[in-house]
């Protein structure tokens, strides 16, 4: 018994010292490193931006970084955001306009096509011309009363925008669909540049003068 007991750490020990040699040989970049708990913990609490002493099991999708989280109508843009009609009715007044008109986008977080023009409208606000003749604004028709104002105003569907005159009366609106965007820029300038400011829009959607 106590021979074979022998013969068993002999051989453990053998194996033990091949494995050994095997790893001596082998770059440090390719050899095994043992995962523990306190590892994956240290591993992904610091990527997570985890605030508490937590463990690995405490980290979830909801505490990934928040870059990846905003939704993309949360995204950096020049078009402010109003959440409300109350905020919206003080933007556009005479008293905050700084004789400016305003333009307002309409959209949802969950419009598909509100999504897609996003980047397109973004981009409208860094243009010198425009930023000195219109305030931009963007709302949520999901928050507030601001889907009960757009039926007010006529409106039937999203993404859509509403022109304001500077006293915050209204002026005209147009589709702010991606395949819109181009029209949308063209109604802009012509309505910045014209002297009347009384406006309707032609079958093609393109504004043209009373």
């Amino acid at each position: 018994m106590l021979v074979s007991q022998s013969k068993s750490t002999l051989a453990c020990r053998g194996a033990s010292a091949r494995k050994a040699a095997v790893l001596r040989r082998l770059p440090n970049t390719s050899r095994c490193v043992l995962v523990t708990r306190s590892t994956v913990t240290d591993a992904v609490e610091p990527s997570a931006n985890a605030t508490g002493t937590g463990s690995a099991a405490s980290i979830s999708i909801d505490e990934a970084p928040a870059e990846v989280r905003v939704p993309w109508y949360k995204k950096p843009c020049l078009w402010k955001e109003l959440s409300t009609v109350e905020e919206l009715e003080a933007a556009i007044s005479a008293a905050n306009s700084n004789g400016k008109m305003s333009v307002i986008d309409f959209y949802a977080g969950w419009c598909a096509c509100c999504k897609s023009s996003f980047p397109a409208l973004c981009r409208i606000p860094t243009n010198d011309f425009m930023a000195q003749h219109f305030n931009f604004y963007k709302a949520n028709i999901e928050e507030g009363n601001l889907a009960s104002y757009i039926k007010k105003k006529g409106v039937r569907g999203i993404p859509h925008v509403l022109v304001f005159h500077p006293d915050g009366s209204d002026c005209i609106g147009m589709s702010g669909a991606f395949k819109k965007m181009e029209a949308l820029r063209k109604n802009l300038d012509f309505i910045a540049r014209a002297e009347k400011k009384s406006f309707v829009l032609d079958p093609n959607g393109f504004v043209i003068n009373r």
